[in-house]
C-alpha cells in the first residue's frame, strides 16, 4: 500500500484533532512539530521522572511524554529501509557536524526558530514568525555555502 504525502499528513492533522477532542490534549499556540522543543521537552520529561527535578516543558507534554521525534526517527529509518535508501555512510568532520547540530538546537530554543513554529507564528499573523522564517533561511543558505565548500 502507498501512502502519499497528502495522505499522511491528513492522516496526521485528523489524529491531532481527535487527540484534542477526546482526550482533551491541547498543545500550546505555534508548537506543531518541533525537533528542537519536543526533545527538550522529552528530556526534560525523563529527567523529571527520574530524578525528580523540576525542569520546564510545555504543559501538554507534563502528564505524558512526547514521543513524536522518537516517531520521527523511526519512520524515517522505516522509510529508508523500505525504499531501499538506508545506508551506513562514514562521514567526515565528525565532532563538527555534532557541534553545528548542538548549536542550531539551542539557538533554536533560545530563539524560538524552529520553522514549523516560525510558520505556525507567520499563520497566525505574527510579523516576528514571517521574520523568522526568513532568518532561518538565510542562516541555512549562507551556513551551508560556507560549510559545504570547506567540505
Amino acid at each position: 500500500m502507498k501512502v502519499s504525502p497528502l495522505q499522511t499528513g491528513l492522516i496526521a492533522g485528523f489524529s491531532a484533532i481527535l487527540l484534542e477532542v477526546i482526550f482533551k490534549v491541547s498543545p500550546p499556540p505555534a508548537y506543531g512539530l518541533c525537533v528542537a522543543c519536543h526533545t527538550r521537552d522529552l528530556v526534560n520529561w525523563i529527567v523529571n521522572s527520574v530524578a525528580g527535578t523540576t525542569l520546564g516543558m510545555a504543559p501538554v507534554s507534563k502528564l505524558i511524554p512526547l514521543l513524536t521525534v522518537v516517531g520521527l526517527l523511526i519512520g524515517a529509518l522505516i522509510g529508508a529501509i523500505v525504499h531501499k535508501d538506508f545506508k551506513i555512510r562514514k562521514t567526515h568532520g565528525l565532532v563538527t557536524g555534532f557541534i553545528l547540530g548542538f548549536l542550531v538546537l539551542n539557538f533554536a530554543l533560545l530563539m524560538g526558530g524552529c520553522p514549523v513554529r516560525m510558520g505556525l507564528r507567520t499563520a497566525y499573523g505574527d510579523l516576528f514568525g514571517l521574520l523568522g522564517i526568513l532568518g532561518i533561511a538565510a542562516g541555512v543558505i549562507v551556513s551551508t555555502e560556507v560549510y559545504l565548500k570547506k567540505a
